[in-house]
């Protein structure tokens, strides 16, 4: 007798447990997904080269950045935020582009990307659309204290 009282509070509770959990959890869960894609950059590669001198002798761009990743030397032609900024940036250039996707805590950077991601967006021009490259690299370059997460 006892037992069939406690069945249904018990019931009952785990309904409201499941629910309760349910809800905070799909909050937290926007929010995250929300926080991680305004700090997503996409990086545009030309090449990976095992050394430093190979990289500098076979690059064909005239601006560009690297960085050292599982022993190899990558080269970096663009910086974007926008993926359809980056089928304009592959237009402009006649080279194979791997795309990396990277997480890029630093605030004040990613608005001066996702700034000129609008410039490039905005524009047709391919002297222009250079410039504006150019300019994303320089934020890159200027930086020291970039660090970048990378997406698997």
């Amino acid at each position: 007798m006892n037992l069939k009282k406690m069945i249904i509070p018990l019931i009952l509770s785990i309904l409201f447990g499941y629910f309760c959990g349910n809800f905070v959890f799909k909050i937290y869960k926007e929010k995250t997904d929300a926080i991680l894609d305004s700090t997503k950059v996409y990086l545009l590669q030309t090449g990976a080269y095992t050394t430093l001198d190979s990289m500098k002798k076979n690059t064909t761009l005239k601006n560009y950045i690297y960085y050292q990743d599982d022993g190899l030397y990558k080269t970096i032609m663009a910086i974007t935020k926008d993926k359809d900024n980056i089928n304009k940036i592959k237009k402009i250039y006649n080279e194979d582009i791997i795309i990396n996707e990277y997480y890029l805590d630093n605030p004040t950077i990613n608005s001066q990307i996702k700034k000129y991601d609008i410039e490039l967006k905005n524009t047709s021009d391919n002297s222009k659309i250079q410039e504006i490259l150019d300019e994303m690299l320089k934020i890159y370059q200027e930086s020291n204290q970039i660090k970048l997460a990378k997406t698997t």
